[in-house]
């Protein structure tokens, strides 16, 4: 190596001071300056970015008539989401293009985040000069010059048909930019920076995480660009999944798996797997030699002031995967406005991310690992501030519950938040998670208090919205905690609760056991009024097992007590479940009466939401009467309500049903529209009991279309959805239900089949008319087709 830099050029064009060549060649001194011209390599492997990577792609695009490009993108992101890389992978593919780029390009790597290595305006200038073969002798000392140089020279070298790609690598969020970028309108600038920089007028493309899929994909690419016969992703494709989660889809992260993976060939998935399972020392496990996710964020938090600092130490504080603004500020300790001022501020850097309903905020898994690391290490006295948030997501969550599923008349006269129940029910809705996450973690902690007052008004919702999964966490924490507290009256409500969640799931011996034990216990603190809730819950548990003179019983029984105690709304509740019991015992008549009283209870006391579910009853019986246009317009009647059906799994409900009416009516179009929205209901909601009727009535307009493989391919999806829920005595329906379509193409085996099969759940369930149905049917099919099961076929 040699001291100077020698350039030979040669077949060049020659304008003023510069000179741009074809063929350079460059001796380059013992002690280079940091920023080189030149674009460095690109990796062999790449997932996950074809839609970022081509609108990038168009940017760069010369444009068609005047020669001018996007002028200036910036690709911003996280530290360590691939921002670099995606701009090599751009400005390569670019420079391949004929014509495009026919000067080549610059690049400078600014280390915009890093003290030691932070290349100045000056400094970046001076490199880039010098590599667009300025003399130094010709370069000025002054910024100023520096920068009207560079721009002149990138002009000529455009007005000479060499038009330059300038790649500017890790920027910093200052007004240094300004002068490293071209002023001609040809010379296209391409931007990486771990901030926004929306302040320079520029396209920009925002790098998220990868998803699982890409992230097994680039792991398994990174394996077998080591080793070609590198099986283990493939092998362990569900370790290779998690570990793309644990890593939060960071490509950083995921290319130091892979490097700790290629360093032992032997080593298996699930053994790292397991170390990054661990929480606590995951960031430490993401290390190999000096590269380290740690090291990445650390850059990022040192550029932080001291406000924006603390504001992202306690994000980690948050229970929920996502956070408002508001619930932030309670954490803060600081107003709402303020605290609003921080988080823009982290969300320029994207230290956290803003989602799509505006005021909700997302920090990314790991940063929020390491947010945590830090506040572990300042020393900070944090109970107090996540006492803060507790305390406002108790408050807001009892008003919010009481506002949506008690009508005005029983509502508290304080002052609400909310305008009304839409408002009550959104709220709600988008602090879900946050709100069970807040109950698990005041049980984990021993908070035995914060826990059941988080839990009451938190399971309340749950159950009615139908979040059955979640709702059984909740449950699960605070009977813990009721039962540390020795609260009987709680842990009775609550394990009644319990019995409500069991139920959808479809464990119905184990919810009459909860229902049974809460109604104890209420027996033993003689407390009526809990013991009136507990029997009316028991009914509609005993109604699933198809014990329907025990669920009338235990519904008639509720509402007595009701009455005594003065709450004729929860009476006529009561009553309502007694009509749909009855109906469905074909005692329309007893129904009907019991539905109209209820419903007529529900009116006076101001209780829409009970009086749309009551016409919904009184609905199904007319349209069992044979009057289903009659039935259409109680439906259609219930669903109009403003303030009645607003929580979706009844809105879901509702509408199957009404469907049901119009299907009988003839009304097929209609019908299927309104299956469609309930089905996209409760698949949201993963309700596979819901989602599995829908689809059987589906099946059944198409049966009543003619359009019999339609409705074998929905019966067949009703079916799969009835054995993800556990409702044999559904399945067995759906299976009969099923045989009749397949009769008519001529597939009687089959059908037999599934005749013989729903018969035996019938009996498996002491349901013997259904049991009786399914035998005839199966034997009309054998004497009409003169067919017989295949061997090993149910019997």
């Amino acid at each position: 190596m040699t001291g100077t830099t020698d350039n030979h050029i040669s077949g060049g064009t020659y304008f003023g001071p510069v000179v741009q060549g074809r063929t350079l060649h460059l001796t380059l001194p013992d002690r280079p300056d940091s920023a080189l011209a030149g674009l460095p390599r690109r990796t062999s492997v790449f997932v996950g970015r074809d839609t970022e990577l081509d609108r990038i792609h168009e940017a760069l695009r010369p444009t068609v008539g005047d020669g001018t490009s996007g002028k200036v993108t910036v690709v911003t992101g996280l530290a360590g989401i691939g921002k670099t890389e995606l701009v090599l992978q751009a400005a390569h593919r670019a420079l391949d293009e004929p014509g495009w780029f026919p000067g080549g390009s610059l690049f400078v790597d600014l280390h915009g985040y890093d003290a030691r290595r932070k290349v100045t305006s000056g400094q970046a200038l001076g490199s880039l000069l010098r590599a667009l073969g300025i003399p130094v002798q010709h370069i000025p000392p002054q910024l100023e010059e520096r920068a009207l140089l560079y721009r002149s020279t990138l002009a000529a070298l455009a007005a000479a048909e060499r038009r330059v790609l300038v790649v500017l690598d890790d920027v910093p969020a200052d007004d240094g930019i300004r002068s490293l970028l071209p002023g001609d309108e040809s010379t296209v600038t391409l931007i990486s920076s771990r901030d926004s920089l929306a302040d320079l007028d520029a396209a920009t493309v925002t790098l998220r995480q990868l998803s699982v899929a890409d992230g097994r994909k680039l792991l398994t690419d990174s394996l077998r660009t080591a080793r070609l016969d590198d099986p283990r992703a493939t092998a362990e494709a569900d370790d290779a999944d998690r570990l793309a989660e644990l890593c939060g889809g960071l490509p950083l992260a995921l290319r130091i798996v892979a490097a700790l993976l290629v360093d032992v060939p032997a080593r298996p998935l699930a053994q790292l797997r397991r170390d990054l399972d661990v929480t606590h020392s995951r960031l430490s496990a993401l290390r190999r030699n000096e590269r380290t996710v740690t090291a990445a964020f650390e850059l990022s938090y040192r550029q932080l002031g001291k406000k924006q600092a603390r504001l992202f130490r306690l994000m980690c504080l948050h229970p929920g995967s996502d956070f408002s603004t508001e619930c932030m500020a309670q954490v803060y300790g600081d107003t709402v406005k303020e605290t609003e001022r921080l988080l823009l501020t982290l969300s320029r850097r994207h230290l956290v991310e803003p989602q799509e309903v505006y005021g909700r905020w997302q920090q990314h898994s790991l940063l929020r690992l390491y947010s945590g690391e830090q506040l572990l290490a300042s020393g900070y006295k944090w109970g107090p501030d996540l006492m803060r948030l507790f305390v406002h997501l108790h408050e807001t969550a009892t008003d919010a519950t009481d506002t949506l599923l008690s009508p005005a008349s029983h509502r508290s006269a304080a002052e609400t938040r909310f305008a009304d129940r839409t408002a009550a029910l959104r709220w709600l809705e988008v602090e879900r998670h946050t709100l069970v996450g807040a109950v698990i973690r005041a049980c984990q902690a021993d908070d035995h208090l914060i826990c059941l007052a988080l839990g009451i008004p938190t399971v309340r919702f749950l159950v009615e919205a139908h979040y059955v999964e979640q709702a059984a966490w909740t449950l699960k924490a605070a009977i813990r905690s009721s039962r540390k507290l020795d609260d009987r009256f709680h842990e009775a409500s609550l394990l009644s609760a319990l019995g409500l969640v069991l139920r959808d799931m479809q464990k119905i011996r184990k919810s009459i056991r909860a229902h049974s034990k809460a109604i104890r216990i209420c027996r033993q603190l003689k407390n009526h009024d809990a013991m009136a809730s507990a029997l009316n819950n028991l009914g509609l548990s005993l109604y699933e097992q198809r014990r329907f003179d025990d669920s009338i019983a235990a519904h008639t029984k509720a509402e007595g007590l009701f009455k005594r105690a003065g709450d004729l709304r929860a009476a006529a509740q009561a009553r309502s479940n007694t009509g749909e019991t009855l109906a469905t015992m074909g005692r329309t008549e007893e129904a009907s009466r019991a539905l109209r009283k209820a419903a007529k209870i529900f009116r006076k006391h101001g209780d829409l939401r009970g009086y749309a579910q009551a016409l919904g009853g009184l609905a199904k019986i007319t349209r069992d009467e044979g009057m289903a246009e009659k039935a259409v317009e109680l439906h259609e009647r219930a669903l109009g309500l403003a303030d009645g059906l607003l929580i979706p799994h009844e809105r879901a409900t509702e509408l199957a049903n009404l469907a049901t009416a119009l299907t009988i009516s003839g009304h097929f179009a209609a019908a299927l529209t309104a299956q469609q929205e309930a089905l996209d209901i409760f698949q949201r909601l993963e309700d596979h009991r819901g989602e599995a009727m829908t689809l059987g009535n589906m099946a059944l307009v198409r049966q009543r279309q003619d359009k019999w493989r339609k409705a074998i391919a929905l019966h067949t999806l009703a079916i799969e959805a009835f054995l993800e829920s556990n409702d044999d005595h559904g399945l067995a329906h759906e299976l009969t239900s099923m045989a009749s379509a397949l009769l008519q193409l001529g597939r009687n085996v089959e059908a037999l089949e599934n005749l013989e099969l729903a018969g035996a759940l019938y009996r498996h369930l002491g349901d013997t008319d259904g049991a009786h149905g399914a035998r005839t049917q199966a034997d009309w099919v054998r004497s009409r087709h003169a067919v017989a099961a295949r061997p090993g076929a149910q019997s």
